[in-house]
């Protein structure tokens, strides 16, 4: 009945051991990394949070979309493109208040960002593209 043999692809359905660290921290911060989104890019910021943690649901590693969203995020929390006045970030940034409590967290939740992204191997100790 059964002539083929059934071959296990220990490939599918594994995450890579850097990225789980990376998995948990988006995870358990993500109540505030969406908070921090939307007040630094405004709408644009709820789609790319909202994006992430969609993706977070897929089982297998990171693909090339999660691992470009999540670059975008850490731009977006290290205020990458502020002096961009044709993005949404610049605005937003102009709105901020630099004595707002939240500018504290925002600054620690991009620091444990760029930690998982590079523990996970997505970026270099300088916080440039990995290859």
């Amino acid at each position: 009945m059964y002539q083929d043999r059934i071959i296990l692809n220990a490939a599918v359905g594994t995450t890579i051991v850097g990225e789980t660290p990376l998995r948990t921290f988006l995870w358990k911060n993500s109540d505030a990394l969406g908070l921090a989104a939307v007040l630094l890019a405004g709408p644009r910021g709820a789609r790319l949070i909202n994006a992430l943690l969609d993706g977070l649901d897929q089982p297998g590693p990171l693909t090339r979309r999660m691992r470009r969203l999540l670059l975008d995020l850490r731009d977006v929390l290290f205020l990458e493109h502020v002096h961009d006045e044709d993005r949404e970030e610049a605005a937003c940034f102009a709105l901020l208040d630099p004595e707002d409590p939240a500018v504290s967290e925002i600054c620690l939740l991009a620091d444990g960002l760029q930690d998982a992204l590079h523990n996970a191997q997505l970026i270099g100790a300088k916080g440039d593209q990995a290859a």
